[in-house]
């Protein structure tokens, strides 16, 4: 049967939503949020996601390309990123993954890309990802960092220590008037976060306001700042399906503030909340050089489910 690559439209989020749901288990990812995206572009990037439709209508692939806009580039280059790789069963063992792999790479040169990248992951996290990591390294990709996929069943959350002296925890719906307090921790934390591909940039608040913030996954009853005699000095937060899944979207303490215990205190009490609520499943993913994150969600209890792996190449090289 003929299968087509082509860009994806509007019509193509529920079957793609439903085959990312069956290839990408642990994702937080809701039609609502996709849909949201499509009209709300990642700040800082040109985003195109490729879809591989057989004859018949039927979705049997998805590849989201990415590319930074030219007025922010990396001191490396230009970087155009192949993300959420998704095959659908039935299709494992086509070339289907090739294509796609193929056209994203195509698109992104042709739009300026210096350097690809592309993402993989262990089958459990991933399935069809050790297979989609053998293609990259085929076309010339190299690993280049890892990130420790952990996840944890909410019924085993250790029991949540007592607050520290002159700690106040808020929830991020406090902060909807005004989230820049929660922007500057951001801001501050990525910059010295390992595995963080900044180099010192961040967008600009209104932009973090409107496409970070505002993103419908965004969970603001679960997210929580962290205060130390009233002032915001940390938070941690989470994206949800606002069912049984959640997913760790970032974790900050500013550094005069660290070694405290403050952020494993409010990651505690944030999947309390979520337990409580009827969240039964959390994710997150750590840079395996995070050592201090790992041993906070280790003593969580969080556990391994598979590395996925950022790869690399050089356009031309």
């Amino acid at each position: 049967m003929t299968i087509a690559i082509r860009s994806l439209r509007r019509a193509d989020i529920p079957p793609v939503l439903a085959l990312l749901h069956r290839t990408n288990p642990c994702r937080v990812l809701t039609e609502e949020g996709m849909l949201w995206r499509l009209d709300h572009p990642s700040a800082g990037f040109d985003e195109t996601g490729l879809v591989a439709v057989e004859e018949g209508g039927g979705v049997v692939g998805h590849l989201r390309s990415r590319l930074q806009r030219a007025g922010n580039p990396s001191p490396t280059g230009r970087i155009g990123m192949s993300v959420l790789a998704a095959v659908a069963e039935t299709h494992l063992h086509t070339d289907v993954a090739s294509r796609l792999l193929q056209e994203s790479e195509r698109l992104l040169v042709q739009r300026g890309a210096e350097v690809l990248r592309a993402e993989a992951a262990g089958d459990d996290v991933q399935i069809g990802g050790e297979s989609f990591a053998l293609l990259l390294s085929e076309r010339g990709y190299r690993a280049v960092g890892s990130h420790h996929i952990l996840g944890l069943d909410l019924t085993a959350v250790p029991s949540a220590p007592p607050a520290p002296a002159g700690v106040e925890l808020r929830p991020f719906e406090a902060f909807v008037d005004d989230a820049r307090p929660l922007y500057e921790i951001d801001r501050v934390a990525t910059a010295d976060e390992p595995g963080a591909d900044t180099d010192g940039r961040f967008m600009p608040y209104e932009d973090w306001r409107s496409t970070v913030w505002a993103h419908p996954v965004n969970d603001l009853s679960l997210s929580l700042a962290i205060l130390v005699d009233g002032s915001p000095v940390g938070m941690t937060c989470y994206a949800s399906d606002r069912g049984t899944r959640m997913e760790s979207a970032m974790t900050g303490v500013l550094r005069e503030y660290r070694g405290r215990g403050l952020a494993g205190y409010a990651k505690t009490v944030a999947l309390h909340l979520a337990r409580d609520r009827g969240i039964r499943r959390a994710y997150t993913g750590n840079h395996e050089d995070n050592a201090p994150m790992l041993a906070i969600n280790r003593r969580l209890g969080y556990e391994l489910v598979a590395v996925e792996t950022t790869y690399s190449r050089t356009v031309g090289g």
